[in-house]
């Protein structure tokens, strides 16, 4: 039943009082926030985004994804099929559903399923490698999957680049095992199962010899899933996580994660994986009300209300004293605000940083691209 849950509740959204946190003590350990501390290998920057979805100028979100974390990068972006959540589903249970992608392309009604995307994926980015040298890959989402499936090739790769010559950094990986908590696949399904609509074969953790970097944005479902899905309170916040930081954790920067939020673990080949929780403003719950211009106090006081409710879904919350910060009205970040850039890039500074005129920009790109 649980299992139910969480698949219904994920794809439903494919479609400390926070005052105190704001406290905090936010210097930052070596790597983050301390610009004189680079992350990640020095050379090129192989990028891979998400699902390729009608109107997200998928360019440019990869372009900009980790680009405050890792500014010396000489970007280049990797080519993948980046399949949609229903893969080929519908066209499974409605034959001939797929040829309306004809007419509208990126609805992906037959399009490549997730699994598919993620073993042409790593083999591309393997390629990348090879042909470009050194340097650090980045995945957004599905793209983290790849890069997953990349560190698995590559362990036990005679031939494979030496750990000081690559390193591998995720944005909202939903198979990924972070600092306080689990992806939503990985808590979910266990290993060697097939997700359904995706296509997906749950592979066991990697034993990676490259350092990794771990960005999460807190409550996000597909990253950061409640250990306890049947508190509805929680549920119900990581869906609207998903809304608000799915993607926006990868337009983040280092001064908006407090030194509690960083966490190293080290396996047993000596790499070293390096998970950073990223506070929002407010609850993903909460946010909406900012968007509707309910002022800062009232949002504050709603986040007092209901954030003990929604940790209570949350072992990490168990101990105040190691907990982190996961609402931050002073320093955590606002997701249209730091999405704004990347859609303005492609559609216009006319288009607002909220999220209404941004979301009306792309409905706009979805139905007025060439052949519509």
């Amino acid at each position: 039943m649980n299992k139910l849950v969480a698949t219904g509740a994920v794809l439903l959204g494919v479609f400390a009082s926070p005052v105190a946190a704001g406290a905090e003590d936010r210097s930052s350990p070596s790597g983050a926030g301390d610009t004189t501390t680079q992350l990640g290998t020095p050379g090129r920057g192989y990028a891979l985004g998400g699902a390729h979805v009608a109107g997200i100028p998928y360019e440019e979100y990869i372009r900009r994804t980790g680009a405050q974390w890792f500014p010396h990068l000489d970007r280049q972006i990797v080519d993948y099929p980046a399949g949609q959540v229903q893969g080929h589903t519908l066209e499974r249970l409605f034959p001939g559903i797929g040829k309306i992608d004809d007419e509208f392309p990126g609805l992906g009604l037959d399009g490549p399923s997730v699994g598919e995307s993620v073993d042409e994926g790593a083999g591309n980015v393997i390629r990348a490698v090879d042909e470009g040298g050194p340097g650090t890959v980045l995945g957004l989402s599905e793209g983290a999957m790849v890069l997953n499936a990349v560190q698995a090739r590559l362990a036990s790769d005679p031939n494979a680049p030496p750990p000081d010559q690559l390193s591998f950094a995720v944005y909202g990986d939903p198979i990924g095992q972070h600092g306080w908590g689990d992806g939503f696949l990985r808590r979910n399904f266990p290993v060697g199962s097939m997700v359904p609509s995706l296509d997906f074969v749950i592979p066991p953790p990697v034993e990676s010899q490259y350092d990794t970097y771990s960005f999460v944005s807190a409550y996000d479902s597909i990253a950061d899933w409640p250990d306890r899905p049947d508190n509805w309170m929680s549920l119900l916040n990581s869906i609207a996580g998903l809304a608000t930081g799915h993607t926006a954790v990868a337009f983040t920067d280092p001064s908006m994660v407090p030194a509690r939020n960083i966490r190293t673990t080290v396996n047993s080949r000596g790499a070293k994986t390096t998970t950073y929780l990223i506070p929002e403003q407010h609850l993903p719950l909460v946010l909406p009300f900012k968007y509707l211009g309910v002022d800062e106090d009232t949002l504050n006081r709603l986040d007092a209300i209901l954030q003990p409710m929604v940790d209570a879904g949350y072992a990490r919350a168990d101990d105040p004293a190691t907990a982190p910060i996961t609402v931050d009205p002073v320093n955590g970040y606002d997701p249209a605000e730091i999405t704004a850039p990347a859609t303005q890039a492609a559609f216009g500074d006319d288009v607002g940083t909220d999220p209404i005129s941004q979301m009306l920009a792309l409905i706009d790109s979805s139905f007025s691209s060439p052949g519509r």
